[in-house]
């Protein structure tokens, strides 16, 4: 990993510090690294955090409307164990189908947009499609939720775990 400033003296992390040296004029990128596009920057771990809180909020409000008629039943405490496990299972649900759906086919959940961030597939920069989308979203309900953070810190392309077993990056949007 090789930190450098760019035009607007902003740094960036190069993601493959070994072709620095073959790197195309004007870019962040190493001309060598098929994975990615010129101008793409993985430096975006604030972002990915105020992404998820957003994308989760959004979640936990839609979930929440198919739970609404329950709260003016009188329940026992039996059916309301049984009420919050299903909520829990419905946001769940929720979740994964969220971010399949965006991120598999925009790359992008309302949360990324707003925050100028969008996931790629590392070996070509396309969107991820569905089904790397929809593992990246259980992974992060099942372990990321809670080590996800300070997992992404350590690699040089600050990747999750999700990130890793979908072989996905997520970097600034391109401008334009």
């Amino acid at each position: 990993m090789v930190r450098r400033a760019d035009a607007r003296g902003e740094e960036r992390t190069l993601v493959n510090p070994e072709q620095e040296r073959h790197e195309e004029p004007g870019s962040d990128v190493p001309a060598g690294s098929p994975a990615l596009a010129r101008d793409r920057d993985v430096e975006v771990v604030g972002r990915r955090v105020l992404a998820s809180l957003i994308d989760c909020s959004l979640v936990t409000l839609l979930s929440s409307v198919a739970f609404a008629p329950l709260l003016f039943v009188q329940p026992g405490l039996i059916l309301v164990l049984v009420l919050l496990l299903s909520y829990v299972f419905v946001l769940c649900i929720f979740y994964v189908v969220y971010v399949a759906l965006f991120g598999g086919f925009r790359g992008q959940t309302p949360g990324k947009m707003l925050l100028g961030t969008t996931v790629i597939r590392e070996e070509d920069g396309e969107t991820p499609g569905t089904g790397r989308a929809a593992l990246r979203a259980l992974i992060f309900l099942f372990a990321d939720m809670i080590v996800g953070v300070f997992v992404m810190l350590a690699p040089p392309k600050r990747q999750r775990p999700g990130d890793m077993a979908a072989n996905t990056l997520v970097v600034r949007k391109r401008r334009g």
